[in-house]
């Protein structure tokens, strides 16, 4: 695996004094232990580029940079290949020699697509803190896997060949699988065993969250294209305020939807009622926040608005099977 993956990936620069970062992309980007690591030196910035999984199929980079001044990186991919970005710093911007276009990611995007294009241009802007965690599985190593997706996806898959999925908003289901992809607990084969499957939950969550939501056309509840995308605004205004939603008369008002609409149009849209929807975000950002262990869990109640500290642990116990102490303790040890 390691030998076919070498020099598939490769970024190079006109600037003699950031060969360094180009030889620690370039490692992380064709390496496949799984555990590189790249710290920036200090005259070009801080922060660090690890590579957090080399697995069979996919190379899980985490960029966690800031830099000094503007540096500017030319890249040459060698292999079609899926990508999956995620922008959880700030803006970042990807010029396209080939096609004379810009690719921009800003602040809480994702993005996930097939890649053919063989040069690419990546500018890093000066004092700007970039994390950005980016995917790449090799075309022809995931054939079946991509046939899946476009059978069932066929809304937006009209001819053999898979075209890109485009951007979305990162919800907080997906940062969650994000940040436990960060912070694995496991070392060496347990490593890569639960790097693989958080990288398949993670495009499961996508699908269902992003893809197979949007194919799914109500036939019971006639929804316009405007409908449609009211809809997907409400989803984003309460996943913006989930310890304090909005009441559904005044979030129907701000997406311009009448109230039955806004109710009956979101469950078919999107599987649940707004509030058990809510409910569910909650807890998925309470278990986020537990993981990183800052907090204690009445701390984290009140942070994702449960004023009674015995019904979030009803609530959280029922979803996860586990009190949230004893879950705390667990992500602890």
């Amino acid at each position: 695996m390691e030998g076919s993956m070498a020099k598939q990936y490769e970024v190079n620069s006109l600037t003699p004094d950031i060969s360094c970062v180009c030889e620690g992309f370039n490692r992380a980007y064709n390496e496949g232990c799984g555990g590189y690591s790249f710290h920036i030196p200090q005259e070009l910035g801080s922060g660090h580029l690890k590579q957090l999984s080399g697995g069979r199929n996919a190379r899980v980079m985490d960029f966690d940079i800031r830099l000094a001044r503007q540096v500017e990186l030319n890249g040459v991919s060698r292999v079609p290949h899926l990508d999956m970005l995620f922008c959880l710093g700030d803006d970042i911007y990807w010029e396209l020699p080939q096609t004379g276009k810009e690719f921009a990611m800003l602040s809480g995007e994702g993005y996930v697509g097939t890649c053919r294009e063989t040069m690419k241009r990546c500018v890093y802007p000066a004092r700007c803190d970039i994390h950005l965690i980016e995917i790449k599985m090799p075309l022809n190593k995931i054939k079946d896997f991509l046939g899946e997706i476009q059978v069932g996806c066929h809304f937006y898959c009209h001819s053999s060949v898979m075209e890109p999925f485009g951007k979305f908003k990162i919800t907080p289901s997906i940062h969650v699988i994000l940040q436990q992809m960060l912070k694995c607990p496991y070392q060496a084969s347990l490593k890569r065993l639960y790097m693989e499957g958080k990288l398949l939950e993670l495009v499961a969550v996508y699908l269902n969250e992003t893809v197979y939501q949007t194919a799914k056309i109500p036939e019971s509840l006639p929804l316009s294209s405007d409908d449609v995308k009211s809809l997907y605004r409400a989803k984003e205004i309460l996943d913006e305020n989930l310890a304090q939603p909005l009441p559904l008369s005044r979030l129907a008002k701000r997406v311009c939807l009448n109230e039955y609409k806004l109710k009956k149009g979101f469950k078919e849209l999107f599987g649940v009622p707004v509030y058990t929807y809510v409910l569910d975000q909650r807890l998925e950002l309470a278990r986020l926040l537990l993981e990183e262990k800052k907090l204690r869990v009445s701390d984290v109640a009140g942070l994702v608005g449960y004023g009674n500290m015995s019904h979030f642990a009803a609530a959280f116990r029922k979803k996860y099977g586990i009190n949230p102490g004893d879950y705390l303790k667990n992500v602890s040890k």
